[in-house]
């Protein structure tokens, strides 16, 4: 009989679990302390972060009118201004030389697109003549005022007026101004002008108040209630604005006071060196709302954490008391020390119970069937023979060393003509038993798999010095270098990472890196990422120029034009996956065109193992000469298919090409073709994929091009010969297919290096 005992144990769960709680109501009672404490400071502190903010507001929009004045007054004073102003005042209409103004539209451009002005556009009014220039080049004014730069409150004639008056700055109040002539939508403008009493032109800067009040209001300005007041006490520009573009409901303030508090709202005033007066508004029943939200808030996340403390303390009290209970559950009944726990101590325990309990196992079964073993030895060691890289990779999972890895990214040469071609995965289990033997001489803890067919990777265990790890990269090098006329490869080294856990972190890493090799045709060790690199897909212009070629059968063209982009994609250092991106982009739009020209799959047979090769390519010369293969099937299919069954669109293409220099119109054709400009319309875009005009400006501006790098012809003489009787709409053309003026793009031409 057992003695009595008054004192009962405590289960080890109970014990964790009380520990925890006791934890957590420390934790609790400083957190009811501390909310206590800054709810006291928080209607303070918002009142004065509206303060602060209105104020460097202000500061930032006085700052930046400075700026504009100082760039007005410059640009009143450049002696081209000047020179060109007198020669205004002394021309006739046909004595009128444009051309003196170009030095004046270029520095027109490079004041506006400076992105620390937020100007939309900055010009300069000549009254002799009604001439205008700005960053576009030269128009009329009545062009200029009524069409192209369009607002109700600013006419053509508030400009002459403007000339007339004795002010120098002139802040002029925001409004809605159309800055596209074809198109409805309006952008909110400020406009900033300069003149001198008594001359004859002024200049006059438009301030995006959008872009202003992105930047200078900070997060969440676009909803914020905020105005700018001129001296006189009118709105220069604002949000929330009344009738008449006066403030909706402003409060008088006291004076030299910056607070006040009217219509539910609470008011900050702010009066700038500058005379200008910056008001903002923020609503009473927001101040309250933010008190009871931080109320509600500072509750939610107390409870949140409450609740989660208490869901850790109970899952991890049942964390350590899983084990214990496995660990007594296995002594008492001889089966094993069940599940392995997570835990490395109790881990240990359990595998040293497991051990114990197995060689009591195995010492029982080799007394009972000494023959029975002796039979399954040799099918034993088969098994361990067939699993010897799964052990391997328990091994290295169950380790706890820091580890690299060594990711071989493998890229296939086609076979030479007349030499037999070697299997790929031949070659590849060529190299990862050479590499497996290889490292294992420098590194015995070292692991190699095949993952797939084009790709081995090696695990080192253990810390491995830095001579090491260059002899064995040396070796690595010279063993793919051997054999590189048939396999290229990319040798990516991660970082060295601590557990076994990280080994996925390690394997994006070295494979992000291996994607980061060139198309050098020579062994490459990679050992740290590149930073900046980026998906190289056409440009919007060079995919409409791409469509025309191959649309055209001008198969030349497509090459040449991919073959630049290839270049730079060369120059600029991009990774073997920027190649593949744009390889199978070029696939998708081959197979994309060839749909709308309604070529059957049957008939395209030649281009699929053209597209296979393109995405097998390892060199820059096999790109080319993919690229060029691709593109001459691609456009015979698509040329062939036009020519023998579309007598109209070749018609319409043959006209295109002979009469891009004249007056084309989609109307003449239709004419001449006895349709209806409608249906012919519909017609080309339903047979081309692309629209009569996008075909006409694709031959104009590959034109334009050739005249522009070719000749010496100025811009003006471009625009005529092909078609363009108005040089701002050339430009305007020019620039949107191509993103450079005609002179940016002579200027670039001239400075390339020739190939």
């Amino acid at each position: 009989m057992m003695p009595f005992n008054k004192t009962r144990p405590t289960s080890l769960f109970l014990a964790t679990l009380i520990s925890f709680l006791v934890i957590i109501g420390l934790f609790a009672a400083f957190d009811l302390a501390a909310f206590a404490y800054f709810k006291t400071k928080y209607h303070g502190e918002i009142i004065a972060h509206n303060q602060s903010m209105l104020k460097n507001t202000a500061e930032k929009y006085s700052t930046h009118f400075s700026r504009i004045k100082t760039l007005l007054f410059n640009t009143y004073n450049d002696p081209g201004v000047i020179a060109f102003n007198r020669h205004l005042q002394g021309a006739t209409d046909e004595e009128l030389r444009y051309l003196e103004a170009k030095s004046i539209v270029t520095r027109l451009r490079s004041d506006t697109s400076n992105p620390h002005l937020f100007l939309d556009n900055l010009e300069v009014y000549f009254l002799p003549h009604d001439v205008t220039l700005d960053k576009d080049g030269s128009s009329g004014a009545e062009d200029q005022y009524n069409r192209l730069y369009k607002s109700s409150a600013y006419p053509l004639s508030f400009w002459e007026n403007r000339l007339k008056s004795a002010d120098a700055f002139s802040l002029l109040p925001a409004a809605d101004f159309k800055t596209v002539w074809n198109s409805p939508a309006e952008k909110k403008l400020l406009p900033v002008s300069f003149h001198l009493s008594g001359s004859s032109y002024l200049v006059t800067a438009y301030l995006d108040v959008d872009k202003t009040q992105r930047d200078f209001l900070g997060e969440g300005g676009d909803g914020r209630l905020f105005y700018v007041l001129n001296g006189d006490g009118s709105v220069l520009f604002g949000t929330g604005e009344g009738e008449g573009g006066a403030p909706a409901g402003l409060p008088a303030f006291e004076e030299n006071s910056g607070t006040a508090v009217a219509g539910g709202m609470v008011y900050f005033r702010y009066t700038g060196d500058d005379g200008l007066t910056y008001i903002t508004g923020v609503p009473n029943a927001s101040v309250v709302s933010q008190l009871r939200k931080l109320n509600w808030t500072l509750l939610a996340i107390f409870l949140l954490s409450l609740g989660i403390a208490l869901a850790v303390s109970l899952l991890s009290s049942r964390r350590i008391n899983r084990p214990v209970k496995q660990m007594v559950s296995a002594v008492m009944s001889g089966n094993g020390g069940g599940e392995p726990s997570a835990i490395r101590e109790f881990a240990f325990i359990q595998e040293k119970i497991a051990d114990l309990l197995k060689e009591k196992t195995e010492i029982r079964s080799e007394l009972r069937s000494r023959q029975s073993l002796l039979t399954k030895y040799s099918y034993i060691n088969k098994l361990r023979s067939i699993h010897t890289d799964i052990h391997e990779w328990q091994d290295f999972i169950a380790s706890d060393e820091s580890f690299q890895i060594i990711v071989y990214e493998l890229r296939f040469r086609q076979a030479k003509p007349g030499e037999e071609p070697v299997p790929h995965e031949r070659l590849a289990s060529y190299y990862r038993e050479h590499l497996d033997v290889l490292l294992r001489e420098h590194s015995p803890g070292s692991h190699t798999f095949q993952m797939e067919k084009n790709q081995i990777l090696t695990v080192i265990s253990g810390a491995v010095a830095a001579g090491t790890l260059q002899a064995m990269l040396g070796d690595i090098r010279h063993l793919f270098d051997s054999h590189k006329e048939q396999c290229l490869a990319a040798v990516a080294v991660s970082s060295r990472f601590e557990h076994a856990s990280q080994f996925n972190d390690a394997y994006r890493q070295a494979l992000e890196r291996a994607g980061q090799a060139t198309l050098a045709e020579e062994t490459q060790v990679i050992l740290e990422t590149r930073s900046g690199l980026q998906a190289c897909a056409l440009s919007p212009a060079r995919e409409q120029e791409l469509n025309a070629c191959l649309q055209a059968g001008d198969d030349k063209g497509a090459l040449e034009l991919i073959g630049r982009q290839l270049a730079e994609m060369r120059d600029s250092g991009a990774g073997v996956v920027q190649y593949r991106q744009l390889a199978e982009s070029m696939a998708g739009k081959v197979w994309k065109l060839m749909d709308i020209c309604k070529i059957a799959q049957d008939a395209a047979w030649s281009v699929k193992p053209l597209i296979r090769r393109l995405k097998e390519c390892c060199t820059f010369e096999d790109y080319i000469e993919g690229y060029r293969e691709l593109f001459f099937s691609a456009a015979a299919l698509i040329y062939e298919k036009k020519d023998t069954e579309d007598p109209v669109i070749r018609f319409v293409m043959d006209a295109l090409r002979d009469g891009y220099g004249e007056e084309l119109t989609l109307e003449n054709l239709a004419d001449r073709l006895q349709m209806s400009s409608a249906y012919l319309s519909v017609y080309i875009k339903e047979k081309t994929g692309a629209n009569f005009s996008d075909h006409l400006n694709a031959i104009r501006v590959s034109k334009a091009q050739e005249l522009l790098t070719g000749t010496q012809l100025n811009i003006v003489e471009v625009g005529l010969r092909i078609g363009y009787r108005n040089i701002t709409s050339f430009n305007r053309m020019f620039k949107k297919w191509t993103g450079q003026t005609p002179g940016e793009y002579r200027r670039a031409a001239k400075l390339a290096p020739a190939e």
